[in-house]
């Protein structure tokens, strides 16, 4: 339980972090923020490190170096500019992309591989439906990956707070909810078919 709740916790600091950024600012130098980015980073990276045996070495040592760089961060860049803090965005879902996108190229896509932990045993239709879900949500991550880099560039801190921190969440929750009516859709002519 307390596993669960430490990934959950560090999960959910990633997410608000834009918000965080727009609160922080003017309380602590934009150096202390890069800093505690490094650190949150390297908190889910121990979390994981605790939770998982695979990868533990690599994952232990990723920690490491993000402390070490938090630190760094901290001491040594006192010029840091606040706005290099507004690519966070624009990088975790060009991360997000390329993990999606990539996955196309293997032999089980990523929402596949999702799907198959809950029904291991998938039907031609449902694999076929999965590669096409791992495309939307391809296409999703890199439109928004754009819209990001527009905000970090072209907007205000305020508007960028608001797209990074909010509104880009309700959009995803969108595209999640209509994936899963559209996938309960199916599902049921599937089912009726066989």
């Amino acid at each position: 339980m307390l596993r669960v709740l430490l990934k959950l916790l560090v999960a959910g600091a990633l997410l608000i972090y834009p918000i965080a950024v727009y609160f922080a600012d003017g309380h602590l130098a934009p150096n202390q923020l890069l800093g505690g980015l490094f650190l949150l980073l390297a908190g889910r990276l121990l979390v994981l490190v605790w939770i998982k045996r695979e990868h533990r070495l690599r994952n232990g040592l990723l920690a490491a170096a993000l402390i070490v760089a938090a630190v760094l961060a901290i001491i040594l860049f006192s010029s840091f500019q606040i706005d290099w803090l507004r690519f966070y965005p624009t990088v975790f879902n060009m991360a997000a992309f390329a993990v999606f996108f990539t996955s196309l190229f293997t032999g089980m896509p990523v929402v596949e591989r999702m799907a198959r932990l809950v029904h291991p045993d998938l039907p031609p239709q449902a694999v076929t439906y999965t590669r096409r879900v791992t495309w939307v949500w391809s296409v999703v991550l890199l439109l928004n990956s754009f819209v990001s880099l527009y905000t970090a560039f072209g907007t205000s801190f305020q508007f960028w707070s608001l797209y990074n921190g909010v509104i880009m969440y309700v959009i995803f929750g969108a595209v999640f909810v209509i994936e899963y009516l559209v996938r309960t859709y199916f599902r049921r002519k599937w089912e009726a078919a066989s």
